[in-house]
Order: structure tokens, then sequence, then C-alpha cells
């Protein structure tokens, strides 16, 4: 356990890391929920375009 974060906050990243399968490290949950926080609020872009509806049909059915 680090002494940089409150207790409260170690204890979350462990259940993150338990939540998430093939999420082995602190350092991985920690880019992760950072990663999310970002991109969620706009300091990261989106990594997925997607296709927009109107140009799904059966051709791109995966």
């Amino acid at each position: 356990m680090s002494d940089i974060y409150d207790p409260r906050i170690e204890q979350a990243i462990q259940s993150f890391i338990s939540d998430h399968p093939g999420m082995h490290t602190r350092d991985e949950a920690i880019s992760a929920i950072l990663i999310n926080w970002f991109t969620s609020h706009g300091y990261l872009p989106h990594d997925q375009e997607g296709t927009r509806p109107e140009n799904l049909d059966a051709s791109n059915d995966d």
C-alpha cells in the first residue's frame, strides 16, 4: 500500500483490480482510471470512431 493515497482510495483501487479481469497491477488500474476520467471529461479524445447509424447495414455486421 502506498503512503501517497488515502486508504479509501487504495481500497477502491484494489476493488477496481478485482472487478476487472486482466487488470493485474496497481499501475494498470490507475492508468485505466485516469484514461477513463480524462476521456469522459474531454481532456483526451475518444479512441473509437465507430460507424454512424445511417451507415450501418448487413455488410458491416461483425
